[in-house]
């Protein structure tokens, strides 16, 4: 009876430190955010002669789904979202807080593994690529929009050396979304929707007073 008296307060405590964690910002010297085993989002050295970055960049998850989500890839000759919906769900908040920490000489790096087909027993694939802020638009460069590694991983537990995109070498990847620019085929900027201004209230203008109505006069007697 007296774990069951407790019960609830240890509940509490537990909730309450749950949602304290979850709602900390990152710290400061955090790089790296690992997601699962295959998923992660890392800060990096900008490759040598990078121009400036603009970081750190303070996005909404809603900018950052708005932007990516609608990016295509060629995949087989077919045009395909680059990202499963549920997949950049789980990515938002990770790109969000590694963009409010990035330093102006750095840039994210992202592998992001996830089954394609919604197949029970299929074998992830993974997506490389190199993100950074310019001139108010989020630049994208993959490497690889469906890298197979995980069955080599499996048989012989040999990881390939990830490649993340490039500014000076171009991958052979194919990408395209509405409103945005391709620098090459497999680099886009897109551009960052600002979050829409807060609407000013207009002043309420009282009535004026209604003007008294005369009584009507009475006949004489």
């Amino acid at each position: 009876m007296r774990q069951l008296r407790w019960m609830p307060q240890t509940m509490v405590l537990l909730l309450t430190f749950g949602v304290a964690s979850s709602s900390r910002a990152a710290a400061p010297d955090r790089t790296q955010w690992k997601l699962s085993s295959f998923t992660w989002v890392s800060r990096v050295p900008a490759e040598p002669g990078a121009p400036v970055n603009a970081h750190p960049a303070t996005l909404s998850d809603a900018a950052i789904k708005a932007a990516l989500g609608p990016v295509l890839a060629t995949v087989d000759g077919h045009s395909v979202p680059l990202f499963a919906k549920d997949e950049l769900a789980g990515l938002l908040v990770a790109l969000r807080e590694a963009f409010a920490l990035a330093k102006p000489g750095e840039d994210l790096i992202l592998l992001s593994s996830h089954k394609r087909g919604g197949l029970f027993m299929e074998v992830a694939q993974g997506i490389t690529a190199r993100l950074f802020v310019r001139a108010g638009a989020l630049n994208l460069i993959v490497h690889d929009a469906r890298l197979a590694f995980l069955d080599r991983y499996y048989a012989e537990n040999t990881l390939p050396r990830f490649e993340y995109g490039s500014r000076k070498t171009a991958s052979t990847e194919s990408l395209e979304a509405p409103g945005a620019t391709n620098l090459r085929k497999d680099w886009l900027t897109l551009p960052l929707t600002a979050a829409p201004a807060p609407v000013a209230a207009l002043p309420v203008v009282a009535a004026a007073p209604a003007a008294p109505v005369a009584p009507a006069p009475t006949a004489a007697p």
